[in-house]
């Protein structure tokens, strides 16, 4: 099968990112439908953030592991009057492509970007500039995954963590998410973070039953993990992880038999 002619695919992902997969996936022939489990909302306090923005020429690198990161940094930084090329008075990294070519619309000068759109191959690559005494920035969600800052803290870097966003769980779409499940003939769901499984099923409730579901797409060997926490098989891991990959995992998995839930 050369396209995704015939096949509904759901995108779980924020709204505010939908539109690059959905852009990759109507492209080649699927019909799209997005249903956020994820909603951007502001930190709970901006002084962490505004405290270090005014630091800015005493980090050797700041660090940005994901689009909304970049994003919000951008936006406060402009409300604070601060020029976004002052940024560039540090060392800058980024969790993958995507994160990247956010960057760059700022005219970020991205230094690292791993191969894998993942903490570890991002802390894999910090490691190797030896980061020992290095002061490090990471504008970050409120609530994210601590390996990258433990990590680095053990290799002798001092960080600062700052929240710039949120994840929220959107219920108001607990019916939306049901009707399309259960009368929509979905045939994939994609999964582009670990928060779009726990807050996909968080929505879902206990009254769906899982065996309901079509076959699954997944981003990454995290989100994977993420997916088997819970009991769900992901067809395939996307191989390279990000879009791309994504995209190309469900063309190629469309030769191919479901494997059983």
């Amino acid at each position: 099968m050369t396209s995704l002619q015939g096949r509904k695919i759901l995108i779980t992902r924020d709204a505010s990112q939908a539109g690059s997969l959905k852009e990759k996936l109507a492209d080649l022939g699927g019909d799209v439908i997005c249903v956020p489990t994820i909603a951007i909302t502001e930190p709970p306090d901006w002084a962490p953030f505004d405290k270090a923005s005014a630091r800015l020429p005493e980090f050797d690198w700041v660090v940005f592991s994901s689009v909304n990161a970049v994003s919000r940094t951008a936006d406060r930084l402009s409300h604070l009057k601060i020029a976004s090329d002052a940024l560039n008075s540090s060392r800058l990294a980024a969790v993958g492509n995507q994160t990247a070519v956010a960057a760059a619309v700022y005219g970020w000068q991205i230094e690292v970007v791993p191969d894998r759109f993942q903490a570890e191959d991002l802390l894999e690559r910090l490691l190797k500039t030896e980061v020992g005494g290095k002061r490090i920035w990471i504008p970050r969600a409120l609530e994210a995954r601590p390996l990258l800052v433990d990590e680095l803290r053990k290799a002798g870097a001092d960080v600062l963590e700052t929240p710039v966003y949120q994840n929220t769980i959107p219920y108001e779409n607990r019916n939306l998410l049901r009707d399309v499940l259960l009368n929509g003939e979905i045939d994939w769901v994609t999964f582009t973070s670990s928060s779009t499984v726990t807050n996909f099923l968080e929505i879902l409730g206990d009254h769906f039953s899982l065996n309901q579901l079509p076959r699954l797409a997944s981003i990454g060997r995290i989100t994977t993990q993420t997916l088997e926490q819970h009991g769900l098989n992901p067809d395939f891991t996307a191989d390279p992880q990000n879009l791309d990959g994504l995209c190309q995992g469900i063309l190629n998995s469309e030769s191919q038999p479901s494997q059983p839930q």
